[in-house]
């Protein structure tokens, strides 16, 4: 259970890092919450919308819930036909059933980039050095030849096209912000990225981007630990963000929101307080306090327990798991289950505030065979 527990936990507080904040109700739509009257984007008289939630039914609250997963199909599968997806996984790996097919393709390509390309400065001083690297690297597919042009930024360019049918350069990966820091881990030295900022555009419309900044790590561990850091990831039309902040040496607060501006809203938000700043010898019974809400769309899933107190427990039973754990479930704010674990069959059973109760596979059975079916043409079974 320990392991099963764990999974929870990191999926918990990192998949799923879920939370995406709502914006305040401006004056105007406050107004309209307390006239007596559904109007605005009221869903009844003077609730939902931007105004406080409705109080529900428990079959309303399960057909809120059912919506939910609904709602993350379809989001996995706009996922699945994003241009993003297309072009990296259908294109340039040709991806089927777990194999590579474009693998002697893409070898080719690295292996007659080593031609221009001075890999060996990285190795040989443990870093990447943006200047001495600097430059336009194109590759030539008629006669399978890179070439390399300088260029007066600080940047790295790679031109290449986005499938082996292509003899025109349609895909540039580029690289125009990295610093770093020397560390030593384990009498190794090395460095770490601070900054960073990276993207690829697929004929000249931007597909990926990579910005990492403000990364500060701890200064008093045999490994180097972020513990601030900003991270933002862009895969058309998917945006992720993820911020590590530092309240003071021991507290922490981490955010990881997932959105396409669209069905996919999803977040997590972390709060965790070490018993000090011993970073040696971190480990689980480090934790004096953590506490985690994932928010999908409007649902919420909290822990509102002592999540510090169970994790340090080497195999805690079911009761020490559910009242430590204490899953609540919330929509639009308002309390409508709870959640227990039942170990010995590694479910989830929900209990709705009318006291009945039914296991939460009623919901994502079928989510996670939809899953299965949309993500297996790549990576097999």
């Amino acid at each position: 259970m320990k392991n099963y527990l764990l999974l929870f936990s990191l999926v918990t507080v990192g998949l799923v890092f879920f939370g995406c904040g709502k914006d305040e109700p401006d004056e105007m739509m406050m107004a309209t919450c307390m006239d007596g009257i559904q109007n605005g984007t009221e869903t009844d008289i003077d609730c939902g919308g931007d105004c406080p939630a409705c109080i529900t039914t428990v079959e309303e609250d399960k057909a809120n819930i059912q919506k939910t997963f609904d709602d993350m199909i379809n989001c996995v599968q706009d996922m699945e036909d994003s241009r993003a997806v297309t072009v990296f996984f259908k294109k340039f790996l040709n991806l089927s059933n777990g194999e590579v097919l474009n693998q002697d393709w893409i070898d080719n390509l690295t292996e007659t980039l080593e031609g221009v390309f001075d890999g060996d400065h990285i190795d040989t001083n443990s870093k990447l050095d943006l200047n001495y690297h600097k430059g336009i690297y194109s590759f030539d597919a008629v006669n399978n030849v890179w070439t390399k042009s300088t260029t007066t930024e600080d940047k790295i360019i790679f031109n290449f096209p986005a499938e082996p049918a292509l003899l025109s350069n349609n895909l540039e990966v580029g690289l125009d912000l990295y610093t770093d820091k020397r560390v030593t881990i384990d009498e190794d030295v090395m460095s770490l990225p601070t900054a960073m900022h990276a993207y690829i555009n697929i004929d000249g419309i931007k597909a990926f981007e990579i910005s990492l900044s403000d990364v500060v790590y701890a200064e008093n561990a045999d490994y180097e630990l972020p513990v601030e850091a900003t991270f933002q990831l862009f895969m058309d039309p998917m945006e992720i963000n993820i911020s590590v902040d530092r309240v003071n040496s021991t507290s922490y607060e981490m955010d990881m929101n997932f959105s396409d501006g669209n069905l996919c809203d999803i977040g997590v938000h972390a709060e965790m307080e070490l018993k000090d700043d011993d970073f040696e010898n971190l480990s689980t019974n480090s934790l004096k306090t953590a506490n985690v809400t994932i928010d999908i769309g409007d649902l919420s899933i909290r822990t509102l327990g002592d999540l510090a107190t169970l994790l340090a427990i080497d195999d805690p039973s079911d009761a020490q798991v559910n009242n430590l754990l204490d899953l609540t479930v919330f929509f639009q704010d308002l309390k409508i289950a709870d959640l227990e674990i039942d170990q010995e069959d590694e479910s989830f059973i929900i209990f709705y505030k009318d006291g009945s109760s039914e296991d939460t596979e009623v919901f994502h059975d079928d989510f996670w065979e939809d899953i299965r079916v949309i993500w297996n043409k790549y990576f097999g079974e």
